[in-house]
């Protein structure tokens, strides 16, 4: 969804709104290919909005679902090449960022509910996120 609001730009407010904010990303059980996570941060970064974020948290991405069931080997080499793709885009983007790739957020399994709009706060040094709501 996200890449479709970047690319109509409806409803994404100015690059100096998001300055500071800990952005908080997941894919979806759609399960999209690397290239095209890449190419969704990508546009964030391009739009200046990566540049100015706080901090990004992108969840561990759902790697196995019915539609495309894959053995254990094939869902590790998916979500190591999702990494990746986060991890140049950032590179690109936000080198000096802090990032979260990873916790059980949103669309996988286990899942941990982070309700959207709260207060999420990323400390580095102890490698902790936690949640107000």
């Amino acid at each position: 969804m996200l890449q479709w609001i970047l690319a109509t730009g409806r409803w994404v407010r100015p690059v100096e709104a998001y300055r500071g904010v800990v952005l908080m990303l997941e894919t979806s059980e759609e399960m999209p290919p690397a290239r095209e996570v890449y190419r969704m941060l990508r546009t964030l970064g391009e739009r200046g909005i990566l540049g100015v974020a706080g901090a990004v948290v992108v969840a561990k991405a759902k790697a196995w679902s019915p539609q495309f069931p894959l053995s254990p080997e094939e869902s590790r080499a998916y979500r190591d090449a999702q990494v990746d793709a986060v991890v140049r885009a950032l590179d690109e983007y936000a080198p000096t960022t802090p990032a979260v790739i990873g916790p059980d957020l949103g669309h996988t399994d286990p899942q941990v509910v982070v309700p959207y709009g709260g207060r999420l706060t990323v400390d580095g040094s102890a490698r902790r996120l936690w949640a107000e709501y």
